[in-house]
This record gives C-alpha cells, sequence and structure tokens, in this order.
C-alpha cells in the first residue's frame, strides 16, 4: 500500500503563498500549519496586553507587535505569529522583509483548547532556540492563568505561574509589571 507523503515546502514557498492568503499559517521544518481562528476574548486579551507594553515601555527603546507580525525560528526553521511579542533595541528582521522580526525578548500566546498543548510544547520548544527570547508567557483566556517561562543565566528556564486577577505579572526583561486586572480587563473569566 502506497503511503502519500506531505509535501515539504521551503521558506520561500511559504512567504509568497502567505503574502497571498486571506488566512494565517505557520512554517514549521517545511510543514504548512493552520492557524485556528480567534475569540473576542483572545482579542482583547491580546490588545489589553500590547496596550500595557505599549504604554510600559513609552520611554525606552522597545516596540511591541501584535497578531499579524511573524517571528523567524531559523534554528528551527519555522515562522510563526504571536498574538503579542516586544522587542527592546534594534529590531532586526528577515533580510528584505518587514513583516518577519528575528529578534524579540519577550513573546505572549492566548492560549485556546485548540493551541493550548502545541503553545506549551513544540512551539515553546521552538521559541527557546531564540537567543534573544527571555520570556515566554502564555494567557489561559476562558480562566485567570498566566505562566511565564523566564531564561535565567545559565540558560536554563524557571517557571513562574498567576492565577488571581490581584497578582503581577512580573517581566524580569524589562523590568516592569503588568497586573492581571489589566491583562483580563473588560473580559469575563472564571
Amino acid at each position: 500500500m502506497a503511503v502519500a507523503r506531505k509535501k515539504i515546502y521551503t521558506p520561500e514557498e511559504y512567504l509568497k503563498m502567505e503574502e497571498r492568503s486571506e488566512r494565517r499559517h505557520e512554517f514549521v521544518n517545511g510543514e504548512i500549519l493552520n492557524m485556528a481562528g480567534t475569540t473576542t476574548k483572545h482579542n482583547e486579551i491580546a490588545g489589553n496586553i500590547y496596550m500595557a507594553l505599549r504604554q510600559k515601555t513609552a520611554n525606552k527603546p522597545c516596540r511591541s507587535f501584535v497578531t499579524d507580525v511573524r517571528v523567524q525560528i531559523k534554528k528551527a526553521n519555522a515562522y510563526t505569529y504571536p498574538d503579542v511579542m516586544l522587542v527592546c533595541g534594534k529590531v532586526e528582521y528577515e533580510a528584505g522583509r518587514q513583516d518577519v522580526v528575528t529578534n524579540p525578548i519577550v513573546i505572549f500566546e492566548v492560549l485556546s483548547n485548540s493551541t493550548r498543548e502545541y503553545d506549551h510544547t513544540r512551539k515553546f520548544q521552538m521559541y527557546r532556540k531564540l537567543a534573544s527570547l527571555q520570556e515566554y508567557v502564555m494567557v489561559e483566556q476562558d480562566h485567570v492563568s498566566v505562566e511565564c517561562f523566564r531564561r535565567i543565566e545559565s540558560g536554563l528556564w524557571v517557571f513562574e505561574g498567576y492565577e488571581s486577577l490581584k497578582d503581577t505579572l512580573h517581566l524580569k526583561s524589562v523590568e516592569f509589571g503588568i497586573p492581571l486586572t489589566t491583562i483580563y480587563e473588560g473580559v469575563e473569566v472564571e
């Protein structure tokens, strides 16, 4: 019995396809993955995080990006669309592109039932290959839960979890906090 082989794409083929596509896709080692649609909760949480980052970094050489800007993870042969990412210092782009960032220091993903496992495992494995990345934050959208993984000097990653609206997410890479009330502002959660 013959087994159908998946088509393997080059990064160039992926980027060309993505320019014409009405839907977003991620690229992982030759495979093109459909992105799940978002909910209003997802959108509001990502927007709240983006606005908080913009306000907190207003007088710093940092830039925030939301939703439609990709990150290239060269060591994983991958392109992803983080929900929100922060770059401090000069933004580095993939050569010849203005829509693919290569040096985020913080990445946020808002979790859903369809993405939770992927964001926790495969995506986190890829993100850890970004030399610039110092913190990876995953935010639940249906209940209060924020997980922050932080790279320490040894290169290991440590975990901090927050599960109360009274908590404040501490981003050590930029030396400020974001109250969970800000992250979940206007969002109905358990």
